[in-house]
């Protein structure tokens, strides 16, 4: 079968409504520096984490950090996002021995087209639950930034300057 009809499928399903009584969600309309939509992301509580589906297009090809930010704002630099959620001040990296912060998340692959769809799993957050819940007070972010993440560095594992950001949301 054609690997863009699986795709297809994937996203479709990705983007059915859920049954009535399910777990919590959450939706962002993923933003670039001019303000324009350009993607979304969804996510759904499951039993140990979040499940995260996002899908964007107009952004330059190659690997891009994608994070989670501790303030739901997308102000015109996106600085108003804040840093990454990491209640507990550990160092950034997924693969940093002394790290593994709240808000960490492996890079999105864009293609030459502009566009890319991931799927993440993260136990590290929740939607309303816990120190690191991504629908608190002050809500939360998505930003993706110009280079991809390294997942070492301090304090973004070298992933650059914020290109696109979204404001996480209950559905």
């Amino acid at each position: 079968m054609d690997t863009r009809v699986l795709g297809l499928c994937a996203a479709l399903i990705g983007l059915a409504p859920l049954p009535a009584g399910a777990a919590d969600t959450a939706t962002a309309e993923i933003i670039n520096v001019l303000g324009r939509t350009i993607g979304k992301a969804l996510l759904q509580q499951g039993p140990t984490g979040v499940l995260i589906f996002i899908e964007v297009n107009e952004l330059p090809p190659g690997t891009h950090g994608i994070h989670l930010h501790s303030v739901g704002k997308c102000e015109p630099d996106f600085k108003a996002a804040k840093g990454h959620i990491n209640p507990h001040k550990r160092k950034h990296g997924l693969l940093n021995p002394a790290g593994l912060g709240r808000g960490d998340l492996p890079n999105l692959f864009v293609a030459v087209n502009g566009t890319a769809s991931a799927e993440f799993f993260t136990t590290r957050v929740s939607l309303k639950r816990g120190t690191a819940a991504l629908l608190d007070d002050d809500g939360s972010a998505f930003i993706i930034h110009a280079n991809r993440d390294d997942h070492m560095s301090q304090p973004i594992g070298g992933a650059g300057g914020r290109i696109a950001c979204g404001v996480i949301r209950e559905m």
